[in-house]
Parts: C-alpha cells; structure tokens; sequence
C-alpha cells in the first residue's frame, strides 16, 4: 500500500516543529454543514493561523507518535521534513471509514496537519480557509502579577 502525500503552502509555509494546536471547534449545526476551526500557535508572533472548513465530515487528533504507529509498513510518498499541511491520497484514515461513508462521500479529501506534538486529520468535500488571527501578548504578566 503507498500512501501519497501533497504538500502545500499555507501563507508564509509555517514549519511544523514550533507549532502547536492551539483550540479545535466543531459543530454539527452550521447553516450549511458541520463547520471546523483549529488554531494553531506560530512558532513567533503573537498570532495564531486559524484554519475553517464550511463542513468537516470526520476530524481527529493523533498524538505525532501514535501516527507512525498508524503507518507502519505503508510506503508515502511525497512527505517533506518540517512541512505542516498536507492533502492525502489513499490513506489508511480514509480507507478505515465505514463502506457507507465511503460511499456517500466519494470526493471527500484528506488533508493532514502536523505539528511538533500532534496531528489533525480532517475528511471533507470542502476546501480550507486560512487567515491569521491576533490571539494573545507573550511574556506579558497574568492579571494580578507584577
């Protein structure tokens, strides 16, 4: 079994190891689906990268170790050192989905996020939407320290 992996850019192409995810938020009552946000940390800045898919069919979070365990054996290609967003073409994810949703969502596509500790996994027939989003100051003193 290969697996084949498409790496593409997300804005400034953030590598994976300074990232983290910062918030997940998934719904099932969108007005026209079952909308996803993640955040996730930059490795400087005070930003966060926040990406939304209108609807998401099926979301997971993997720790980065579990997911090679999940691999073991299989052949990818295309995978690139320190790249965060993928899209996934025969994946072990996607082929482990039951026969109906399969079925039923034939043009759904994988796309994988990986960062220094985990991994989001994201099956859906929509496109993603990146945008940057002001979150927080570092190193500034929590309300009542000095």
């Amino acid at each position: 079994m290969t697996t084949r992996y498409i790496p593409f850019d997300v804005l400034q192409n953030f590598t994976c190891t300074g990232m983290e995810l910062y918030d997940l938020r998934h719904s099932y009552f969108g007005d026209d689906g079952k909308p996803l946000s993640a955040y996730f940390s930059l490795p400087i800045g005070d930003d966060l990268l926040k990406i939304r898919f209108s609807d998401a069919d099926v979301v997971r979070v993997l720790d980065e170790l579990l997911l090679s365990t999940e691999e073991y054996g299989i052949d990818r290609i295309g995978v690139k050192p320190y790249h965060f967003a993928y899209r996934v073409e025969n994946s072990r994810f996607l082929l482990s989905q039951s026969e109906f949703y399969r079925d039923q969502s034939r043009e759904a596509v994988h796309y994988r996020f990986i960062t220094g500790g985990a991994c989001l996994d994201v099956l859906t027939k929509t496109d993603p939407n990146f945008t940057l989003v002001r979150c927080f100051a570092r190193n500034e003193p929590e309300l009542g320290e000095v």
